[in-house]
């Protein structure tokens, strides 16, 4: 399994990351045997740890937990439980979708770009402008700074099933290719916990006239 592995701000040792990053493994591999890829982040918050975990799983998905400690391995310990939970209930659905739907529709590789995100204790100010431009890429800073680079899957489904798969992921949002009209569309956790849905191949007047029938 490939993983991906950061730490901010701590000293992370080779050994203990070598534990944090087997527990993972093992943990995703309780339930699918097929190798996938993981990106781990590790960071002080507050008087303790927290530890980030997401995994890209072969069939396309991603899952994400999180988990806190007093160290950094009691952290990734509390991801992985949090992580197996989600795999568990992933796989017990999937199968279920599965057997509801026989035929599989095809998905294509896209490219993913992780990029390294601000602390999330921070508070920009005015007085961060600087740090913020010259924390960029190698020409002075404008640019973000890529983390990890994959490739995963553009799965073409329904509507219906687009928004099982976010469910199932615990996603904010998911991109999938329309089967009906083969159009690119993003189905979104709205904040009022309603789902939305971006279809650019359905007119304004197309979604007035659904909205009024």
């Amino acid at each position: 399994m490939q993983i991906q592995f950061v730490s901010k701000g701590i000293d992370v040792s080779p050994a203990l990351r070598e534990r944090i990053e087997g527990r993972v493994e093992d943990g995703t591999a309780k339930y699918f045997s097929r190798p996938g890829e993981a990106y781990v982040v590790a960071y002080k918050e507050g008087h303790g740890f927290k530890v980030d975990c997401s995994v890209h799983l072969p069939s396309g998905a991603f899952l994400q937990a999180s988990g806190d400690g007093g160290d950094a391995y009691a952290a990734a310990e509390a991801a992985v439980q949090h992580l197996e939970k989600r795999l568990r209930r992933y796989k017990r659905r999937l199968k279920d979708h599965q057997a509801d739907n026989k035929s599989v529709l095809p998905a294509e590789e896209t490219p993913i770009t992780v990029l390294r995100g601000a602390p999330r204790d921070h508070d920009w100010g005015d007085e961060d402008e600087d740090v913020i431009e010259d924390d960029g890429g190698a020409e002075g800073g404008s640019e973000p700074v890529i983390v990890a680079e994959t490739v995963g899957e553009l799965k073409t489904m329904t509507v219906g099933a687009a928004v099982l798969e976010m469910d199932l992921t615990d996603s904010h949002f998911l991109m999938f290719r329309n089967a009906s009209t083969q159009a690119l569309n993003v189905v979104y956790r709205r904040p009022d916990g309603h789902v939305g849905w971006i279809d650019p191949s359905r007119s304004v007047k197309d979604t007035a006239n659904g909205a009024a029938r």
